[in-house]
């Protein structure tokens, strides 16, 4: 299917690029549809042997289901943990967790068959969403999103089998089993302690576990967005809006800071002097620091078509490929496996470091960048080897997704775009897999030139699909 082809009606899918994902309370999660998804899930799973990459043999039947601190989040988790006890399963209520997290307990916990997230991510306060992970501890997979779909497309709900499962709040469990795992993880901790580290926990899933995991390895954490109310998720903070802690780095003198999302999937690295980098730099630090210990046997970093040049050339200057995929945390996985790669991720800062987990986990990535720095922790100088080109990222609200190849005046505004760019840049079009928006990218060496032929594009997209802004 090209991109942005919508689907047929038989194959449509509930599930966006990260789960299901809508207006709390709206939509795919209202509170009929909410339930209307947990049973297909349920019925999915009575059909789980024919999916062999998920569920492994010799798992018990629990749900583990965690949340982000959005306000509608708890309710949301009720009424799933009800569904799920209704229909047989004993539920684990991990809390506030995030995503990564329940991907850890997901899979270190025996008797969990599943994992349920019930978060938006990045996105702001009034949208949520519903994620499934693996016991393998990655994202399910999408012929399980599919059964999922076709279940709820049918009306499907798996018939009770004896009593209701118990529901468990296990929550403090699950966060002490996490951040000791994570704290632990950290393969360098003599070189951290005393030094100052400045966090922004996004008033998200991840703003207690990621001060408490600094302060156990010996750091001196000086933390701000870390303070939820469940309508201040994202807002003014963490990885989309890192300028506000650039600031407190420099403020508070830290050798380096961190910034993550609402569920702590991902991170964006700031240095000690304020500069915000991305997933690039982490990409490029830890594949060179990987082929130097002998840990890249394929000499190959994964990254998504959103990447910067820049990383392909640093990425060379030391022997080392770059393998592009399509956007999402998932696709860059699947290709981590199916290559043998053990380092992936995105320039968003969802960063998957195969040996330690299957999924971004934003503060595993932190302490991977802090153990592959040279003794000085100066992420300064390291990260100046990636020459970042100009990029521009620029979003078109729409109605409906038309596919953009189809439509004449946007080719002919691409086909122009990259005449003048002749050879020394990148047009990335694609749809927001969770948004009403196109995305526009446009990568070139000359930052005026690019964010001319960015407008005249988005311009095209305009023209082309009435109702858009």
């Amino acid at each position: 299917m090209a991109a942005g082809e919508p689907a047929k009606a038989s194959e449509w899918s509930i599930f966006g690029t990260d789960g299901v994902r809508d207006r709390a309370r709206e939509g795919l999660l209202s509170p009929s549809s909410v339930e209307r998804i947990a049973g297909a899930t349920v019925s999915a799973l009575r059909e789980k042997g024919a999916f062999p990459e998920d569920f492994p043999p010799g798992r018990g039947g629990a749900v583990a289901i965690a949340r982000d601190t959005r306000e509608s989040g708890e309710d949301l988790c009720r009424q799933i943990s009800e569904v799920f006890s209704r229909l047989g399963h004993a539920v684990v209520d991990l809390g506030v967790l995030p995503t990564p997290g329940a991907a850890w307990v997901a899979s270190a916990w025996p008797e969990v068959l599943l994992g349920v997230v019930v978060s938006a991510s990045h996105n702001p306060a009034e949208y949520n969403g519903i994620k499934l992970v693996a016991p393998t501890g990655a994202k399910i997979s999408p012929g399980f999103e599919a059964a999922v779909s076709a279940a709820y497309r049918a009306g499907e709900v798996a018939p009770s089998r004896g009593a209701p499962g118990r529901i468990e709040d296990r929550s403090a469990t699950a966060f002490e089993e996490y951040a000791t795992w994570l704290a632990g993880s950290c393969r360098r901790p003599e070189r951290l302690r005393g030094r100052v580290v400045a966090l922004d926990g996004a008033n998200g899933a991840a703003c207690r576990v990621a001060p408490e995991v600094f302060r156990r390895l010996g750091m001196d954490v000086r933390s701000i967005g870390v303070s939820p109310d469940g309508r201040n998720i994202n807002l003014e903070c963490g990885a989309l809006e890192p300028e506000r802690l650039a600031r407190h780095v420099v403020d508070v003198q830290a050798c380096v800071g961190f910034c993550f999302d609402g569920d702590g999937d991902r991170v964006i690295p700031v240095t000690s002097g304020g500069r915000v980098l991305n997933g690039d730099h982490v990409l490029f630090l830890a594949g060179r620091r990987y082929h130097e210990e002998g840990r890249l046997p394929r000499r190959t970093v994964v990254a998504t078509v959103m990447s910067n040049v820049g990383l392909e050339i640093a990425l060379a200057s030391s022997g080392l490929e770059l393998l592009r995929t399509d956007v999402g945390d998932r696709n860059v996985y699947l290709a981590m496996v199916a290559g043998g790669h053990p380092l992936g991720g995105e320039q968003s800062g969802h960063l998957i470091f195969l040996d330690d987990s299957a999924t971004g986990d934003g503060v595993l990535a932190a302490l991977r960048l802090l153990d592959v720095l040279d003794g000085s922790l100066d992420l300064e100088a390291e990260a100046s080897a990636v020459k970042s080109y100009p990029q521009v990222l620029k979003n078109v609200r729409v109605r409906e997704k038309v596919p953009l190849d189809a439509l004449p005046a946007v080719a002919a505004a691409v086909e122009a775009a990259e005449a003048r760019l002749g050879g020394e840049g990148r047009v990335v079009l694609r749809y927001s897999g969770t948004e009403p928006l196109a995305r526009v990218m446009l990568e070139g060496p000359d930052a005026v030139l690019v964010e001319s032929l960015a407008d005249s594009i988005c311009a095209a997209i305009r023209r082309s699909l009435p109702g858009s802004a």
